[in-house]
């Protein structure tokens, strides 16, 4: 099968099981499971077929759009604009069509139960994940085709109500293609597949010629290549060609069982691979000033860029924390006696002052074990009067316990991501977020733009380390707060 298409976005690849009406036999609900199962897979396959026939055309279009510009010095000709048109209402039905794919089986990847059979499992996933992957080849194939040209960037922007097209086509897949709630999914099923090459490969092999179509999209394709996991793959097809020569007989019975637990298992993997330590790791004179510098409520960012799961995630900074503070700090402020700091006073007793959400969950830590990093930012939100900060500061420990937010939806407070805890925990500060499909969602560094330098602005820079130094204090060394708004992209005026 050949690869990916025109201009569309990635889509999520976290996965959701389908649900039934009560009224049907145990064998009834299987036969219409596999039913729309095999009816998903064809419907995805056929809108890979037509974004690859949608793709081949463009380089042809390109060079005919460059060419007929020229000729009318840089106006671009109404056919081309007709054409340009027609095109992208193609190719947004595409990826409107292909998004509620890439979400139908929104849970499966993550599900730790037994309860889901491992074929059905696996061709759920194989169902999502193509129809993510081939949004998000799209969008990356359609950057490389359109980086060079503004004026045809610009008419990718436009809207087309003649088509139903909204406008920002082109931006739009761009930005979501770069989400980390994506990146984050697409290798957490890439691992999936690393994990489970003999079951994925027997299963593939018994699959529905449907099936089998996507496994080879998805082993071709140019941005799953690009993520990892071309050893994997390649076992996997290697073995699926061997069973289907043999018809498959290999017994059921000699098949491992699929290793499934991945909302811990595969992200704390990813979390241990780590090919040094922090450069700050065990700096004691760092740690020292460093530790003195904290205000309970400071919001700390950090990068690890040694870690496989710093890669993940677009823009510098990787992972966002909260200072609460330590006992003596939190007497003075009057905080002891809010509800959920209370109930946690023993652990910060004993130093764990920091309050992350990790993919165990949202955990309390020492300042040092928090030091295997090379950057830190100390974000201070100034504008917070004492009574606002200790209402933030028990906020903040009310989601002490709860599991990691695989969705990265802000809208959801049952499960927290490290963003989303600074973002729940401070409501008085008007956080942006993006939305990503039906996930409203918020990065680090998306946190770190709100600390810009401008007198208005909700969250003050004051501490800084970069690639293992102390490179900003407030007060000193302006050249490093100029460094950290550079790295987060903050807008040119305030630099």
């Amino acid at each position: 099968m050949k690869r990916v298409v025109m201009g569309v976005s990635c889509a999520l690849l976290i996965i959701t099981a389908p649900v039934f009406g009560v009224d049907h036999t145990q064998s009834d609900l299987s036969h219409i499971v596999d039913s729309a199962r095999h009816n998903d897979a064809v419907a995805v396959e056929n809108l890979i077929q037509r974004s690859l026939i949608l793709r081949e055309k463009i380089p042809t279009f390109v060079e005919a759009a460059d060419k007929a510009t020229k000729e009318h010095n840089g106006a671009i000709p109404s056919a081309l604009s007709v054409s340009i048109a027609s095109s992208i209402g193609e190719a947004d039905a595409i990826r409107t069509t292909l998004f509620p794919y890439a979400l139908r089986y929104r849970n499966t990847l993550y599900r730790t139960d037994e309860s889901l059979d491992d074929r059905d499992r696996i061709e759920s996933i194989l169902i999502s994940m193509a129809a993510a992957l081939t949004l998000y080849d799209n969008a990356h194939f359609m950057e490389e085709q359109f980086a060079s040209k503004s004026a045809l960037r610009e008419k990718l922007n436009e809207a087309y109500p003649e088509y139903g097209v909204e406008g920002n086509f082109y931006k739009d897949s761009l930005m979501r293609a770069s989400t980390l709630t994506y990146r984050s999914s697409m290798l957490d099923a890439i691992r999936f597949f690393e994990g489970n090459r003999q079951s994925i490969a027997y299963h593939i092999a018994k699959a529905d010629p449907a099936i089998q179509s996507l496994y080879a999209y998805i082993d071709h394709s140019a941005m799953r290549a690009k993520l990892g996991g071309d050893n994997a793959f390649t076992q996997i097809s290697d073995q699926v060609g061997a069973l289907l020569s043999r018809t498959i007989e290999l017994p059921f019975s000699t098949v491992e069982k699929l290793k499934f637990n991945l909302s811990k298992g595969v992200g704390n993997t990813m979390g241990m691979v780590r090919w040094r330590s922090g450069k700050l790791r065990n700096d004691r004179v760092f740690l020292s000033e460093f530790s003195e510098h904290l205000k309970p409520g400071d919001i700390l960012l950090e990068k690890t860029p040694f870690a496989l799961t710093d890669k993940t995630i677009p823009g510098h900074f990787g992972h966002a924390a909260i200072y609460i503070g330590t006992y003596d700090q939190l007497r003075e402020m009057g905080a002891l006696d809010t509800p959920f700091v209370r109930k946690h006073l023993d652990q910060i007793r004993e130093g764990k002052v920091i309050l992350e959400a990790l993919r165990e969950g949202v955990v309390l830590n020492r300042v040092e074990d928090f030091m295997n990093i090379d950057d830190v930012a100390v974000l201070r939100p100034n504008r917070l009067q004492s009574d606002a900060m200790r209402t933030s500061l028990d906020l903040a420990m009310s989601h002490f316990g709860k599991k990691y937010d695989f969705d990265f939806n802000v809208n959801t407070t049952e499960t927290i991501v490290c963003s989303e805890l600074v973002y729940a925990a401070y409501p008085q500060i008007d956080f942006m977020t993006k939305k990503v499909l039906s996930s409203f969602t918020i990065s680090p560094d998306d946190i770190a733009k709100l600390a810009s330098g401008d007198t208005a602005a909700p969250l003050e820079l004051t501490f800084f380390a970069h690639d293992g130094k102390k490179v900003y204090v407030k007060g000193e060394k302006e050249e490093g707060a100029k460094l950290y708004r550079t790295l987060v992209g903050i807008e040119e005026k305030y630099r």
